[in-house]
């Protein structure tokens, strides 16, 4: 049951690294849980309305999201972990910026699809 669990939760992760590069709000609040808490390099964090107001506002502009070292850590039928390095291009208030963050993902299914609960980054020195 595992492997099938983490081929969701990678699939679901691409749909919503999808969404964040193409700027569809539609298709990231269908992949964001309700209780989502975001939590950026920097140290603040976001709920759900506040970061998908901030991406329809153009306020964070993605245009690169490489992953690696992803790894998929069930916790059981309806939860999973999702971690790794990920790299990122974003514009971020007007200012270009490349970022390099160690990452853990939490997802949860509701309503029969993985749903992104809670984002954690921290940044990486060269």
């Amino acid at each position: 049951m595992s492997s099938m669990i983490a081929v969701e939760i990678l699939a679901a992760e691409r749909k919503r690294c999808d969404a964040m590069l193409a700027n569809d709000n539609e298709a990231l609040d269908a992949l964001l849980d309700e209780r989502l808490q975001f939590s950026h390099a920097t140290g603040a964090v976001d709920d759900k309305p506040a970061y998908l107001a901030k991406m329809a506002a153009g306020r964070i502009v993605y245009t690169s999201i490489d992953w690696s070292e992803g790894t998929v850590i069930a916790l059981g039928d309806e939860a999973a972990l999702l971690t790794g390095r990920m790299v990122n291009s974003v514009t971020v208030e007007g200012a270009e910026k490349q970022l390099k963050n160690r990452v853990i993902t939490a997802w949860a299914k509701s309503d029969g699809e993985w749903r992104l609960v809670a984002f954690q980054s921290t940044p990486l020195k060269d």
